[in-house]
């Protein structure tokens, strides 16, 4: 099928234009225009809208062919799940945020019931954005877990640095926040750092451990 969930098309026979939120079978899909209504429609009834996507998701293997620069001081981290949308679309984008000098390689899956799907693998430049998965807000209760597992790749000397593996889990209580400004992605997100250190307080984990200690009679 030429297209996939997140897709931006117009109705070839009516003026009506919107985002692919669901794969019926191979000839009828599901589009949701800004009023939030969902609207099956055969494939063949349908265009898409180039100038809402980027070129690296028109063309990967062209983009691959680029050599990367890497100007100024190397940066060894900062790599973000950052979810583009809105309620009344009812479509979450998923961008993969790579701020590193690194070109990540990166398989993404989704796990539920202990089964597990490939949604992504590609290369991500360095200091660039993709796209890697869509789904409906509505139902971000059910949204299964979500698997990242990172190669760093780089033509420059570094330490070697360690493949990185996060499993994260989005809860409503994460949409309830408000959204940050991604410079890379022009837009406002929701944010998570993937490749954080979970650091502990040494203090604070003492404080809290003789706090819970029963008092002696």
């Amino acid at each position: 099928m030429a297209y996939k969930l997140g897709d931006f098309v117009r109705f070839v026979e009516e003026d009506f234009e919107g985002h692919i939120t669901k794969i019926i079978n191979d000839e009828l899909v599901g589009v949701t225009g800004e009023d939030g209504f969902e609207i099956p429609v055969q494939t063949t009834k349908i265009t898409h809208v180039y100038g809402q996507q980027s070129r690296k998701e028109l063309d990967f293997d062209e983009d691959k062919k680029q050599p990367t620069v890497t100007s100024g001081a190397f940066v060894g981290e900062g790599i973000y799940l950052a979810i583009t949308g809105d309620q009344k679309q009812n479509i979450a984008i998923f961008n993969l945020v790579n701020e590193t000098s690194y070109d990540l390689l990166l398989s993404f899956s989704t796990e539920k019931a202990k089964q597990i799907v490939g949604e992504y693998a590609g290369i991500i430049a360095p200091k660039s954005t993709q796209k890697i998965y869509n789904a409906k807000i509505s139902e971000v209760s059910s949204w299964p877990l979500f698997d990242f597992k990172f190669l760093f790749h780089t033509a420059m000397l570094q330490a070697p640095k360690p493949a990185l593996e996060i499993t994260k889990r989005i809860k409503p209580l994460d949409l309830s926040e408000a959204k940050k400004h991604v410079p890379l992605l022009s837009d406002r997100a929701w944010l998570f750092r993937l490749d954080e250190d979970l650091k502990i307080d040494a203090e604070k984990l003492k404080e809290s451990f003789f706090s819970h200690r029963p008092d002696k009679k």
